[in-house]
């Protein structure tokens, strides 16, 4: 029994390595490799070895797609695509869902060989399941804050371009020269959509359902008004900029409101797992109760409850829509 653990958590860890090699590095190795394929000298044999290293690292992706799609529905792999897509994490639903159960299993196994205890095998599980969804929401909470930042800029450019005379497609077009991502992407990528066919309408609605964003959101429904009824859009788009910046003022004035709020939340998570791990270097047998005495997991069971439910509260009091 111990060896088919042992072999099920060796598989487990190669393909969770595989699979985070793919999920951090997959873009930037994909660039480097381009870059060497433009320095080559034609006798040199770089080659064979960056096809081998692509076809490695698609292997491995590949084996993580088939086992995300054997458990996954068609409506949770939909829901999983739009959020790797506003993330900007180049891996397919399929794979990412591979990669969470690779995650979760091959953690649980690796912690159960190591320490021997069942309980605390599940919960690190259930820690390694959560894991990449939240790397996934944090990737895309820092991807649209950056393009809240951005918006107010770009939309100054583009108004400025209006005025100068250049057409639509042209203001943006500058954008996506001059401006950095999140924005400059988004902007490039409606502009190709438009040269490849797509209506400049239907383009703008699409980079609003990619990017679920309240603010861009706006000013599409703008844009798209003004361009049905007419009007003045370098102004339309003056209000708008307007309108973002205030409603970033504001809620950079909530936020340091807040602060004492969401620092007490941080306070209430930490404060009890550093007493824990202080307790379990100074005496170890009284901690080792809550895993392995009924009553201690049942008090550690709920603990854990009333820290979550503690942190729920915290964030709906300080979490004010603007």
């Amino acid at each position: 029994m111990q060896f088919i653990v042992l072999v099920g958590a060796f598989l487990t860890a190669v393909f969770l390595v595989y699979g985070l090699y793919g999920l951090l590095f997959s873009r930037r190795l994909a660039v480097l490799d381009r870059l060497e394929m433009q320095t080559m000298e034609p006798e040199e044999m770089w080659h064979a070895d960056i096809s081998k290293r692509q076809g490695l690292r698609q292997q491995s992706l590949q084996i993580l797609g088939a086992m995300g799609k054997m458990f996954s529905r068609k409506s949770y792999l939909d829901s999983m695509h739009r959020k790797l897509i506003q993330a900007h994490i180049l891996l397919r639903p399929d794979e990412f869902i591979g990669l969470v159960m690779v995650s979760g299993i091959g953690a649980a196994l690796l912690f159960f060989l190591l320490t021997g205890s069942f309980l605390m095998a599940v919960l690190v599980a259930v820690i390694g399941f959560k894991a990449p969804g939240i790397y996934v929401d944090v990737a895309k909470g820092r991807r649209m804050q950056a393009l809240n930042n951005q918006l107010p800029e770009a939309l100054n450019i583009i108004s400025s371009g209006l005025r100068a005379g250049y057409s639509f497609p042209q203001a943006m077009a500058v954008v996506g020269r001059e401006m950095d991502a999140p924005i400059a992407d988004e902007f490039n990528r409606v502009l190709r959509d438009n040269r490849l066919g797509k209506s400049m309408d239907d383009a703008l609605l699409e980079m609003t359902a990619r990017t679920d964003n309240e603010d861009l959101d706006l000013v599409v429904t703008s844009l798209l008004i003004q361009r049905q009824v007419g009007g003045n859009m370098a102004e339309v788009l003056n209000k708008i900029e307007h309108t973002i910046r205030e409603r970033m003022r504001i809620k950079g004035e909530i936020r340091a409101l807040t602060a004492q709020q969401r620092m007490s939340a941080v306070i209430i998570v930490l404060l009890p797992i550093a007493v824990a791990l202080l307790l379990l270097v100074i005496n170890p047998e009284y901690m080792l109760t809550l895993v392995t005495e009924p009553i201690g997991i049942m008090v550690l069971s709920i603990a854990v409850i009333m820290q979550i439910v503690g942190i729920m509260i915290i964030r709906r009091i300080v979490q004010i829509e603007v």
